[in-house]
C-alpha cells in the first residue's frame, strides 16, 4: 500500500484510525476489542510514533491498556487531555498503565492535546492538525464552562483531528464533538472544509442541540464527499434519522458509509459474500455485520481515493432493503442509483 495511508477502522461502537506516513505511525483513539491490534499486525507495525486520545469515554480509550502491555510494540508518545469528571474504572486503569509505560519503557505522556500541537505530530508528508480544543477551552475542562459561560462536557472538549496533504484537507476525524465544541472550534478555525468527515458521536444526538440542524450546519461547513459513521449494528440505533436528514439537505451527493450495517437498514444480514469490503481486518467480518467495514484512504492531496466505494454503493443498492442513507435523497439522485 502506497503511503501516506489513513485507515478508518471498523471497531463497532467506538472510534479508531491508524495513520501511516513515510516516517512513522499515528493511532487516533483506542476502543474496546482486538480489531486495532489486528490492523497493527496486518500492516506489520512494530513502532507507534504517537497515540492521540480524543477524550476519556470508554469507546475511545478502553483498548489502550492492552497496547501498552504488548511487549512486541514500541509506543513512543501518548497525547491526551485531563478530564476531572471522568471517574470510570477504565479511566483509572488507563492512568495506571500510562504511569507504568512512562517509568518502564520511557513512553512520553503529554497531558495537553490542543490546537498548539498542530503540525508537531507530523511523521512524513502529511500535516496533522489539531483543530480543537484550544488551550483556553481545556482550562475550563469537562464539568467547567467555556469563555461564553456554557457548560462543557467530555464531548464538548473532544479533540478534532485534520489530515492535510499538499495544502488540501483530506479528512476530519471529529470524535464526539457537540454543538458547543463546534462553535468554539469555529472561533479559531472557520474553514473546516474536507473531503472525508468521520461524523461526530457515531451519528448520535449532539448534546442538547437539534440533530438535523447540527448535521446540516456541520456539513455546510465541511462540504464532505464521503461521510463515515463508526457504529455497531446492535447498539444505540445510530446514525439517527434526523442526522441523516440534515446531511441530505446540506450535501445530498455525499456518499454515506457506516462501518457496520444498522438494523434500521436491514433487519436480516446479507447472505452474499462481502466483495465490496477492503481486505483489512474489521470487527463486523466475523458475523457478516459490515456495511462499509474498515476503510483505507490513499492520501494524495486533491486526488485522494478510498477503497471500493463504487462497490459499496452497489452493495447498498442490491443488499440493503431500507438504507437510511438513501431515505432523504432527492428524487433525481434516487432514480439514478
Amino acid at each position: 500500500m502506497d503511503l501516506p495511508e489513513l485507515i478508518i477502522v471498523d471497531v463497532g461502537h467506538g472510534n479508531c484510525a491508524v495513520f501511516r506516513d513515510t516516517e512513522g505511525v499515528v493511532v487516533i483513539d483506542c476502543p474496546y476489542g482486538n480489531t486495532l491490534r489486528e490492523i497493527i499486525e496486518y500492516r506489520s507495525i512494530q513502532d507507534i510514533s504517537h497515540i492521540l486520545i480524543s477524550h476519556a469515554d470508554a469507546d475511545h480509550i478502553a483498548g489502550i491498556v492492552n497496547l501498552l502491555l504488548d511487549k512486541t510494540l514500541k509506543i513512543h508518545n501518548i497525547h491526551l487531555n485531563p478530564d476531572a469528571v471522568k471517574k470510570s474504572e477504565i479511566w483509572q486503569d488507563l492512568r495506571i498503565a500510562l504511569k507504568d509505560a512512562r517509568k518502564r519503557f520511557g513512553t512520553v505522556v503529554s497531558t495537553e492535546l490542543t490546537t498548539t500541537k498542530s503540525r508537531t505530530l507530523n511523521i512524513g508528508q502529511v500535516d496533522i492538525q489539531v483543530l480543537a480544543p484550544t488551550p483556553e477551552l481545556i482550562l475550563g475542562g469537562a464539568g467547567g464552562r467555556d469563555l461564553q459561560g456554557r457548560r462543557l462536557t467530555s464531548n464538548s472538549i473532544s479533540v478534532v483531528i485534520g489530515i492535510v496533504h499538499n495544502s488540501h484537507r483530506v479528512a476530519i476525524l471529529a470524535a464526539d464533538i457537540d454543538k458547543i465544541g463546534l462553535e468554539n472550534l469555529l472561533q479559531d478555525e472557520p474553514d473546516i472544509s474536507t473531503d472525508i468527515l468521520v461524523f461526530p458521536h457515531h451519528g448520535g444526538k449532539p448534546g442538547g442541540a437539534d440533530g438535523k440542524a447540527f448535521a446540516q450546519e456541520l456539513c455546510n461547513l465541511t462540504e464532505p464527499r464521503l461521510i463515515i459513521f463508526s457504529i455497531d449494528r446492535n447498539r444505540f440505533n445510530n446514525p439517527r434519522e434526523e442526522i441523516i436528514e440534515g446531511i441530505s439537505v446540506s450535501v445530498p451527493e455525499a456518499h454515506i458509509l457506516c462501518t457496520q450495517l444498522s438494523k434500521q437498514c436491514a433487519e436480516n444480514l446479507p447472505s452474499s459474500e462481502p466483495i465490496h469490503l477492503s481486505r483489512l481486518p474489521a470487527k463486523g467480518l466475523l458475523k457478516n455485520t459490515c456495511c462499509g467495514g474498515t476503510v483505507s484512504v490513499h492520501i494524495k492531496g486533491g486526488e485522494t481515493t478510498y477503497t471500493k466505494i463504487d462497490l459499496h454503493k452497489a452493495f447498498i443498492d442490491d443488499q440493503v432493503p431500507t438504507p437510511i442513507c438513501r431515505k432523504f435523497q432527492p428524487i433525481y439522485l434516487s432514480d439514478s442509483r
